[in-house]
This record gives structure tokens, sequence and C-alpha cells, in this order.
């Protein structure tokens, strides 16, 4: 995703002292006072840098307990996500490991943040250093709708975007506070988030529709269809969309070979690569990425 100018100067607004190139493996959408950030086929290059600080509070949430960057000192609950959060200016690091971790970073400007955040406590927010709480599922429905809007930049969308931040933010403030606001509306749908989440970690491991049926908890039928309801898709064909789009990220970082973006894309050869990319592209891989190159 290129990153044009004003977006880069609210994500240094946000994150800080941070360059595009920093972002090269990195989803971001932003608004004015939020920025969400989902590292996509490897680390965030600010995000590992020894002792850096952010301007604005982070919210780090996890898919997974297995998936989380700190120790985990809280019991996950069912239809739950772990969020880790971390206030401005405060020393953190995220450790390289082998394995990239894809969780989804919330960034909410300071000032925004302490606004609202004024309208349930008299006082100030605590120092969050890696605090951990709970929060409900479904706020990835809010989650997925800024990304979509960010996205597509429909007339109108930069007042949605603001007030999907008013509500991100609101749901944030309340699991920290620990003020219940809990809703078993969307069980399936989440199900169908969780495995989604899976195959965007996992897109270069070998997956099956049987495994994302037994993650999601659901008949390998029952799954097939829900997750074509809730995505348009079924399970191969997102699986393959998926990892089109993460070869694309790779073949235009031009740091890696034809060869080698098809293997970490979960491709069992070459050729397979290329017939998928030219079946939803309408180009080769080497030609999408002579584009780049001049």
């Amino acid at each position: 995703m290129k990153i044009d100018k004003k977006s880069l100067k609210n994500i240094q607004r946000l994150v800080g002292n941070i360059t595009e190139k920093n972002l090269q493996y990195v989803d971001c959408y932003i608004s004015q006072h939020l920025g969400i950030f989902i590292p996509s086929v490897g680390f965030c290059e600010y995000a590992i840098t020894p002792q850096h600080t952010h301007p604005a509070y982070s919210f780090i949430m996890f898919f997974s307990e297995e998936q989380s960057i700190v120790p985990v000192t809280i019991e996950i609950l069912p239809n739950h996500y772990l969020v880790a959060a971390v206030s401005p200016y405060i020393r953190h690091e995220e450790e390289k490991t082998d394995m990239f971790t894809r969780y989804i970073a919330i960034f909410i400007s300071s000032e925004f943040y302490e606004k609202q955040y004024s309208l349930y406590s008299k006082n100030s927010p605590e120092d969050y250093f890696w605090k951990q709480f709970l929060v409900n599922q479904d706020i990835m429905v809010y989650i997925k709708k800024f990304m979509s809007e960010y996205e597509d930049k429909k007339p109108g969308y930069e007042r949605i975007l603001e007030s999907l931040s008013d509500i991100i933010t609101h749901q944030l403030i309340r699991n920290t506070l620990e003020i219940d606001d809990s809703s078993d509306l969307f069980i399936g749908r989440f199900q169908i988030e969780k495995a989604v989440a899976y195959i965007n970690q996992n897109f270069g491991k070998k997956l099956t529709v049987g495994s994302l049926a037994k993650l999601a908890n659901m008949s390998k039928s029952h799954f097939i269809r829900t997750f074509k309801k809730e995505t348009g898709l079924t399970p191969i064909e997102y699986l393959i969309k998926v990892r089109i789009d993460k070869s694309k990220k790779l073949l235009r970082g031009k740091t890696k070979s034809i060869t080698e973006i098809a293997m970490q894309c979960g491709f069992n050869s070459t050729a397979h690569f290329s017939s998928c990319f030219v079946k939803h592209l309408g180009s080769t891989p080497t030609d999408y990425q002579n584009i780049y190159s001049k």
C-alpha cells in the first residue's frame, strides 16, 4: 500500500520519527486521531528499534495467546482478544525473532484519548507499560470498517473515520477500566475472523479447510458456508487472495527473487505462483515487479 504524504504526516504525528521504508511490510490505515497498523509480511522496522517511544497511546491487539509479543499475565476468555497498552513516551521495543507476529496496533493521539477518557474519570489515565486487558471481539467490526473506509476513500470517508475513531477509542477505554460491554451477537462472525487472522499470519504454511474449520470450532461444511457468507469467498479462494496480496508487497520490495517470494507465500512452485498471479491480476510476477523498478 503506497503511503501518501498526508497519511505519512499523520502517521509520524502518532508513531514518531518513522519513514515509509520502516513501514514497507506493514499495512497502514490512518485518520486524524487514530491509526491502525498491521504487520503483513514482516516486522515493522520502527517497532524493533531498541528503546523507542511514541507520541500517542498504543494498543497492541493479539489474535491468540501464542501470538503475543509479551508474556501473558491474564486469562483470555472466549470471544475476546488480548490487548497490551503502552502510554506515550514510554520506552519499549518488540523483540525480533525468526518469525514476525501479526497483530493489530491501534495508535490514538494523546490529546484525543485523554479527552475521551475524561468522560469516564476525573483522573488522568495511568501510565500503561504493556498493560494487559481483554476486549470483546465485536471491536473487529469497527476496525474492519475503518480499514475499508480508508482504502475506498468514498465521499465522506474522513467523517466516518472520525466517528469510527470515537467508537474504537471508547471501547478500548471501557475495557481498560473493566466496564463490561460484552455482546454475543457476533460469535459466528468472529469465529470466521479468527480463521481469517490465522490465514493472514500463516499464509506461507500448508493450510487445509479441515484445519481451519477446527480452529473456528465448526464442521467443515458449516465453516465453508459461513466463511463464504462473511467474506464472499471460499476459504481456499480467500487463502489464494491473501497469498497474492502478500506477494505483491514483497515484489514491490524488490529484495527477494520470484522463487523466494513464491515459496514464502505458500505456493508449491514458481509455475503455480505465476499461474495464480496472472489469473488474479492479468500480469506475471516479473512484469508486476518491473513496473516498480522504473
